[in-house]
């Protein structure tokens, strides 16, 4: 082991954090109740779009340009977020009594004040985890969010004892934001912080943003759609359900994306940098691996999820299982897809990241709802997944015209991910056949 391996400091981490995930998320679904969770679904999906909304890729250029090692270049682009942060503070906190209304839940109010603050945190944030990004050194961010999470866990564990309903979690999220935010000053402390306004860097930032800003509205669009449209055409029971199912699944979404903008995105960015005619080479020779990891851990996860939400959670939550499954599946295309996406951009097609976005976009909204009009909720989730096809055609037509894709080694990935995912689900039904779902049930005493 490996510790300072990128790739092995990334899916240590994660791997983690996903165990302390699953201790906190045991522990609070026994405190808290499923409309708590649909409640925190709610306000943390609307904090990303506001986030999204805002973004200029500040993170993407840093790690990308050339002067990504000059203090007033990266003072420039922390000054920028930092005025972008205040807004967003502001858009939320002000904007959050109209947001009730909106949604006919008062109980809104008070929480998405309270969650706002986590957008003034990160503005004052340094970019040293950013900086240890370009420089190949994601461990320092990799195992500073493991300690952060284990820190919100215990926070927001704690204060379900007391306070038995969502705004534990909200507070250990503020918790988590500020002890990145203060962990962030010892890292780079030779660039540190301060206010600039570099002409270039900001010339280089509005340019940047261009793709990235309409591309992060749609994605906004694209990523908080389900929960938006579940709010409105199901109840907070399902959408708690719906968020346990994706609390499950969001550690290995999370590595996998993780791992591509983290780790393949600078590899692929080297690649493109020493050789351009050798990068498509060097970029299946050199990443077997971490795409291997993409494809499978998710295939996993889908495989085995009924049997694991039986283990780990009580009947008011077996639906969760099925909806595991189709987002394991998910996550399976969206790793060829970042895969494809970080190649792409790191050859300088960024334009493809909001091309890419627009098919989303237009895909998703129309299959979404005729599977929910056809064959009720767990059409909505099929179609939702099937959305996503037209967007990997896409990139895979990229590739192919950069000659950058290798067909064997792509379908060969997939057969993999095939097989790991039926082989796990015949593991996962042959023990629910076995085994009565109450006997596999992990009983912890409820306090």
């Amino acid at each position: 082991m490996n510790f300072k391996s990128e790739l092995f400091s990334s899916t240590f981490s994660y791997g983690s954090i996903s165990i302390i995930r699953l201790v906190g998320s045991l522990v609070l679904t026994r405190l808290l109740t499923p409309e708590a969770y649909g409640i925190f679904a709610i306000i943390f999906s609307l904090m990303t779009m506001i986030e999204l909304l805002s973004d200029v890729g500040s993170r993407g250029l840093l790690v990308r340009h050339p002067r990504g090692k000059e203090a007033r270049f990266v003072h420039t682009l922390w000054t920028m977020r930092l005025i972008r942060s205040g807004l967003n503070f502001c858009a939320m906190f002000f904007g959050a009594p109209l947001i009730a209304v909106i949604y006919h839940q008062p109980i809104l109010t008070d929480a998405l004040k309270m969650l706002s603050l986590v957008f003034l945190l990160s503005g004052l944030e340094s970019m040293s985890f950013i900086l240890a990004i370009r420089d190949r050194k994601s461990r320092i961010a990799n195992y500073t969010e493991l300690v952060s999470i284990a820190v919100m866990t215990g926070v927001s564990i704690s204060l379900a004892f007391i306070l038995k309903n969502h705004f534990a979690v909200i507070i250990g999220v503020l918790a988590q934001r500020a002890l990145l935010t203060l962990a962030s000053y010892f890292f780079y402390r030779n660039i540190g912080v301060g206010i600039a306004f570099d002409r270039e860097a900001m010339a280089d930032q509005f340019r940047f943003a261009r793709f990235v800003l309409p591309s992060s509205l749609l994605y906004m669009v694209v990523s908080q759609y389900d929960k938006v449209v579940l709010l409105r055409l199901f109840d907070l029971t399902l959408l708690g359900v719906y968020g346990l199912a994706s609390n499950l699944s969001s550690p290995v979404a999370g590595v996998i994306v993780h791992n591509a903008q983290t780790i393949l995105y600078a590899r692929c960015a080297d690649y493109f940098r020493a050789d351009r005619a050798s990068a498509g080479l060097r970029y299946y020779r050199e990443n077997r691996r971490l795409l291997l990891l993409g494809v499978t851990l998710p295939a996993a996860l889908a495989g085995f999820s009924r049997s694991i939400v039986a283990i780990l959670y009580d009947r008011r939550y077996a639906a969760a299982g099925f909806i595991l499954m189709v987002l394991g599946l998910g996550s399976v295309l969206t790793a060829f897809q970042n895969a494809s996406e970080n190649l792409l951009v790191a050859s300088g097609r960024t334009h493809t990241i909001l091309v890419a976005n627009v098919i989303r976009v237009c895909s998703l909204i129309p299959a979404t709802l005729i599977g929910y009009f056809l064959f009720g909720f767990s059409g909505f989730l099929w179609f939702t997944l099937l959305a996503s096809v037209p967007v990997l055609a896409y990139y895979y037509q990229q590739q192919r015209r950069l000659g950058l894709v290798n067909w064997n080694y792509e379908l060969k990935l997939l057969l993999i991910a095939l097989a790991v995912f039926l082989i796990c689900l015949a593991a996962s039904h042959t023990l629910m056949s076995l085994v009565p779902a109450d006997s596999l049930h992990l009983r912890l005493r409820r306090h």
